[in-house]
Order: C-alpha cells, then sequence, then structure tokens
C-alpha cells in the first residue's frame, strides 16, 4: 500500500479518502540511483520510508541526457546540482536542480574531450571550497583534478594529474577527498588496498602515497566505495562492509574495527553509500543484489545485521546501480 500511495503522489495524483496525516506518513527526502547498466538515473521520493518493488517517481534517461555507464556520484544538497561520471563516453555531466528535472533533461554542462585527460571515470568528489573537482580514472589508473568546478565545461585540461608507478595505484574504484584535513584517499580493487594521499590539494605527478593499507588482516576483498563519518572509515568491499576507526592513523596490514556482512546482510557488492544523520542510517546501494539496503546504527554495528529496509524488485528498474545521492532536506 505504501509503495502504491508513493507512486499516485509522486505522479501528481489525489487519493480519495486519504488524508494529509497519511500523505506526510510516506517520509521525506529524495533518493538518486545512478544505473550503469541502463544509462540512467532513478529518482525516489520519500527516501525516508521507501521500501520493496517500487517505481521510481521520475528518470533521467534518454539520447538528449549523454548517459552511459554512469558511476559514483557527487551531490551539492544546497544547489541541488548533481555531478555524474560518466564512463561511457569519458565525460563528466553537471544537472542542475536535479530533484525537478524531467526524463530527458540534458545536462547543463558536459566536460569531455582529449585534453581533459577523462578515460572511463568512475567517482568524483568535489572540494567546493577550492572550487576544484577530483575525478578517478578507471581506464588510466589516475586521478585528475580540475579548477573552476561550479563553471567548467568542455575540453578544458586539468590542473593536476595523480598517475605513475610511484603512486602505487593499479586500479581505482572510487576515491574520498577529506578536505578537513586535505587528504585524498583512493580505494584499489586489484591490490585490494586504500592509498592515502596528504596535502591533495596539491599533490600532483608521480608521488608516493604517505600511508597505504594492505593485507590479509585488512579483509579488503576488491574495495569498490568509501565513506567517512567522523573519524570512521567505511568500506564497501565484496559481500561486506569494513569499517575502520580512528581513520587519521591507520595503516599498513590493520584488522579493521567491524564488519558487516554475512547472509542475513544481503551485501554482495556494495557500491556508493551515504548517511541520513538524522536517523543515524547507512544507505548503500549494491550492484549485485540490483537493490538498496538501509542499515541501522552504522557507526556500532557489527557482524551479520538484516537491513531495516530494502528497495529491490523489477519494478525499481535498477540495472547494475552503482552511484547513490541522498538528500533529507526535501520534504512533501
Amino acid at each position: 500500500m505504501r509503495a502504491l500511495l508513493a507512486g499516485l503522489l509522486g505522479a501528481g495524483l489525489l487519493i480519495a479518502g486519504c488524508s494529509t496525516e497519511e500523505a506526510e506518513d510516506l517520509g521525506k527526502g529524495d533518493l538518486l540511483i545512478a544505473n550503469r547498466g541502463g544509462g540512467s538515473i532513478a529518482h525516489f521520493k520519500h527516501a525516508s520510508k521507501a521500501e520493496g518493488a517500487i517505481l521510481p517517481q521520475t528518470w533521467i534517461r534518454g539520447a538528449s541526457t549523454y548517459l552511459s555507464q554512469p558511476g559514483q556520484l557527487a551531490y551539492d544538497v544546497t544547489s541541488k546540482r548533481l555531478i555524474v561520471p560518466n564512463g561511457g563516453d569519458n565525460s563528466i555531466l553537471f544537472f542542475e536542480d536535479v530533484l525537478n528535472a524531467s526524463e530527458g533533461v540534458p545536462p547543463r554542462r558536459r566536460l569531455m574531450g582529449v585534453g581533459t585527460q577523462l578515460s572511463r571515470p568512475v567517482s568524483v568528489q568535489l572540494d567546493a571550497g577550492r572550487d576544484q573537482l577530483y575525478v578517478a580514472n578507471g581506464g588510466s589508473n589516475s586521478v585528475v583534478v580540475f579548477g573552476s568546478a561550479s563553471t567548467i565545461d568542455g575540453a578544458t585540461a586539468p590542473l593536476r594529474t595523480l598517475s605513475g608507478s610511484s603512486t602505487k595505484i593499479t586500479s581505482v574504484s572510487a576515491i574520498w577527498l577529506d578536505t578537513t584535513n586535505d587528504r585524498l584517499w583512493v580505494a584499489d580493487p586489484v591490490a585490494g588496498a586504500l592509498l592515502v594521499f596528504n596535502g591533495a590539494s596539491t599533490v600532483n605527478g608521480n608521488v608516493p602515497p604517505n600511508r597505504y593499507i594492505i593485507g590479509t588482516n585488512t579483509k579488503l576483498l576488491a574495495p569498490q566505495s568509501l565513506l567517512f563519518i567522523n573519524k570512521q572509515l567505511f568500506v564497501g568491499c565484496t559481500s561486506s562492509i569494513i569499517r575502520f576507526d580512528n581513520s587519521d592513523s591507520i595503516d599498513g596490514n590493520i584488522a579493521p574495527t567491524a564488519m558487516i556482512q554475512g547472509t542475513a546482510t544481503q551485501l554482495s557488492r556494495p557500491q556508493q553509500m551515504a548517511l541520513r544523520s538524522d536517523k543515524d542510517e547507512l544507505y548503500v546501494v549494491d550492484a549485485g543484489a540490483a537493490a538498496v539496503f538501509v542499515f541501522d546504527t552504522p557507526e556500532t554495528v557489527n557482524g551479520g545485521p538484516a537491513p531495516l529496509r530494502r528497495i529491490q524488485g523489477a519494478q525499481t528498474g535498477f540495472a547494475d546501480p552503482v552511484g547513490l545521492a541522498l538528500d533529507m532536506t526535501t520534504s512533501e
């Protein structure tokens, strides 16, 4: 019933006998899911309570969007700008006012061309204070950094490039930018490693990482995604989510503090994650399960908990979903 009400409200239809209180009970917030296999972005309203085999309220898809193998997203809650690494055509797409976007909306800006050095971009991070955009290139095992992120367009060259044997980057699936400490984190799925570069705002060239987290104790099996909650680092790996405390100092072959894993979790290939801080819930998009899972109290959970909720089923339209953006500032 909840899924039906959400779909009808999202379509702008009136429901006879449904009170304002009942409508509000559908929840608040917006959830955006990037489908790498489908070349699309699904938009679910009422994200705080969305679950089951539900239809997205709207889509961004079609030839005019240029979406092709979209990856892990960057989202600005204030401006409602969505930044999409577009691996299928080596570009970065910028969608404005994305929560009100219609199905075939074209991106406002499109960063692409030989000069950009983009090569199958898979993950992006925004440094809003410095107006810089960091892009992880899955095709060239590199990270490129662009200036003027708020206006950049076309075939613009990057300011800096991080690549080469000294970096120890053998592959890259995700990056995370810690702007508070000016650090760049890189997930390397082939090496089963995490790399930390200090001075992210100036790092350039073929330079070694300041820390290198690797080894059997780490349990890093093909890390695919990164999320920081205060000093805690969450890593999406094959069939598990790993948590390291004391992220300021972890290094080498160190054991994780906790793991979410096991049959009950339903985790297969967890990708991008986001925290719903007002309810202390972790949203995880899982490419292997073609689902979004929501887990309770991520800062303390350990072992094999079942998700609180899941969005899963044919009606969701999920096709290799890898990107997730959550905005809990919106309500209806």
